[in-house]
């Protein structure tokens, strides 16, 4: 995979993110600890909502004086905004972690390729190789070489 993006793309790129970040934050309300006492609507939920929504329309002699008809109004007008963004922005985050993923793991197969041939070299004598490796060792993610107990 070669994924090769220009400066100027990059630019663009970070330039739609800023203005997403700056015209959608101040918007969204910051929830703190409140947050994991909410009701979490999924897929079969927007069904309910939007024919409860409906039904508060029908009925909004019976309703109105337990429910606050115009918040309602404005979250269901919320959530069909924010489901419309979520689904591109969601959309558009897997195809950028697939490619990650992608690309993530070809760098990392020739890396180890690269060490795996660096210490060849090094073992054969090679001028700077053990400097290389002994770099390349400390940044290795590999598994910590266990501590004996003396």
């Amino acid at each position: 995979m070669y994924l090769i993006l220009t400066a100027e793309e990059l630019t663009q790129i970070d330039g739609a993110l800023e203005t997403l970040s700056s015209v959608l934050l101040p918007k969204l309300e910051v929830l703190t600890e409140s947050k994991r006492d909410l009701l979490i609507m999924g897929d079969k939920s927007i069904g309910f909502v939007d024919k409860a929504h409906e039904v508060a329309h029908q009925e909004t002699d019976l309703l109105g004086s337990f429910i606050d008809l115009e918040a309602f109004e404005h979250d269901v007008q919320a959530i069909d905004s924010l489901r419309s963004i979520k689904y591109k922005l969601s959309q558009l985050n897997s195809a950028v972690e697939d490619s990650f993923a992608v690309a993530g793991s070809e760098a990392y197969t020739v890396s180890l390729m690269v060490y795996s041939l660096m210490k060849n070299a090094a073992k054969m004598g090679h001028p700077g190789a053990k400097d290389k490796v002994t770099e390349l060792s400390a940044r290795f993610p590999g598994r910590p070489k266990k501590q004996t107990d003396e």
